[in-house]
Order: C-alpha cells, then sequence, then structure tokens
C-alpha cells in the first residue's frame, strides 16, 4: 500500500503533466490562429482569448486539486503525529 507521501507525490506529477498538456493545447490554438489571414484580428483574438482562459480555468482546477491533497497529506501527518 502506498503512504500519504507517495500518493501526494504521484498526485503532484500527474497535475503537472495535465498543466502541461493543456497549456500544449492552448499554445497550439495560439499558433494555429496566430498565423491565420482568413479571418479578422478581432477573431483570431477572441479565440486566442477563449482557448487561454479555458487553460487558466484549468490550471486554477489543478492547483485546487494539487492544495487539496497537501491539505490532506498535512492532516494525515498531523495524525499520524499525536
Amino acid at each position: 500500500m502506498k503512504s500519504k507521501q507517495e500518493i501526494y507525490n504521484n498526485t503532484v506529477e500527474l497535475i503537472e503533466k495535465q498543466d502541461k498538456a493543456n497549456y500544449l493545447a492552448y499554445y497550439k490554438v495560439f499558433l494555429e490562429n496566430s498565423s491565420r489571414n482568413n479571418i479578422s484580428q478581432e477573431e483570431k483574438e477572441s479565440i486566442i482569448k477563449a482557448a487561454y482562459e479555458t487553460y487558466k480555468r484549468q490550471s486554477e482546477e489543478l492547483e485546487e486539486i494539487r492544495e487539496l491533497a497537501y491539505i490532506d497529506l498535512m492532516e494525515s501527518s498531523n495524525r499520524e503525529a499525536i
């Protein structure tokens, strides 16, 4: 059985991988749209902004998961210390 520290470390690793994948998805949208000439500049900016907002929201959700995992780790450490 994995210790709480191992579970936390695995969780952080998964979060970092997912955040990187989310950023790369945003960056792909950015690259694909920043060089397009068949749509207006406003449309490009709108698409890129929407992709960035999605990335930021996902990043914030992942950070919340990491914080909750950390809280769980600390609470379990405190219970073991008592």
